[in-house]
């Protein structure tokens, strides 16, 4: 029992790590060493959901790919200040940074990401992060796997696969987007982005940790299920509401806020009932969190209801 408690412990300040070292990123990046600093409230939102997407987009390739014990997905961590090289090469070569999603010709996206961005005009400060993350990945692979057909599946599908999933910008605030998909919503960029990568982290959580999750909803089926149906209901209800009453909501803008208010009451319930996840119930804690400070910062911020 001590054991397991200390071991609970470890994992929380592990993911503590992770989310610092991301949020210190997102800060130096946009207020420090950006060529115009535009560090804001849904900016750190955005980027912070970015990375800690690529995070569980890692760890569910090393789980299923590589073979890795759910248990050690936590230790991964230790290596997430592998994302300082960019401001480290800035601030060596005093340059700023100007560092943005894939966007325009496929081609020449397709060959950025091959070369590890080393030629691409706008993100070529990528290129050693990129480098030393494709180490630290191919060595890794192998000493987790100890196969080398795994190592180069999980460069393929984990490394390159994280590229082309977080590196395009798919989706982007129509008319005035090169994103590939425009999506017509009530919502500026950063906020939309925000929206889009919070729920892109919960589908990875929950593949990553599927296993747990599983046996988590075999042992509270009502409460969860009352949960799902409660959040969904309740959300869409609402929205009804300021869609008609106050600011019309586009399916987008639907399908996000549903996605936070269910995060949100799912994560309250099983914060009381505790999990088998790494950290306890660090995650729920965290996603109920991370659903107020998106849900708060609309309301007061975007002004939905004006």
């Amino acid at each position: 029992m001590k054991n397991e408690k200390t071991r609970k412990i470890i994992e929380i300040l592990l993911f503590i790590f992770l989310f610092f070292v991301i949020f210190s990123r997102v800060f130096l990046e946009t207020a420090i060493f950006a060529k115009i600093p535009y560090f804001s409230y849904f900016v750190a939102t955005h980027h912070s959901a970015w990375f800690t997407f690529v995070f569980f987009y890692f760890a569910l390739c090393a789980r299923y790919i590589l073979g890795l014990k759910p248990e050690k997905i936590p230790y991964l961590s230790l290596f997430s200040p592998v994302i300082f090289i960019p401001l480290l090469h800035a601030l060596i070569s005093g340059s700023k940074l100007k560092l943005q999603y894939i966007r325009g010709d496929f081609s020449k996206a397709l060959f950025d990401i091959l070369t590890l961005y080393k030629f691409s005009e706008q993100d070529s400060f990528f290129f050693f992060e990129m480098l030393a993350l494709l180490v630290i990945f191919a060595v890794l692979s192998y000493v987790v796997s100890r196969s080398v057909l795994r190592t180069v599946l999980n460069i393929i599908v984990g490394f390159y696969g994280s590229m082309f999933l977080a590196g395009f910008q798919f989706f982007g605030v129509a008319p005035r987007t090169k994103a590939y998909f425009p999506l017509n919503t009530v919502f500026r960029n950063h906020i939309l982005l925000s929206l889009v990568y919070f729920t892109a982290v919960i589908i990875a959580f929950s593949i990553c940790f599927f296993p747990e999750i599983k046996t988590l909803v075999k042992r509270d089926l009502k409460p969860l299920g009352i949960a799902l149906t409660v959040g969904i209901v309740s959300a869409l209800a609402v929205l009804f509401v300021i869609s008609f009453k106050f600011k019309p909501l586009n399916i987008a803008d639907f399908i996000l806020l549903s996605v936070v208010w269910t995060a949100l009451v799912i994560s309250a319930v099983s914060l009381k009932k505790g999990t088998n996840l790494p950290g306890g119930r660090f995650f729920p804690m965290l996603f109920a969190s991370v659903s107020l400070v998106l849900i708060l910062g609309i309301i007061f911020r975007n002004r939905v209801f004006v």
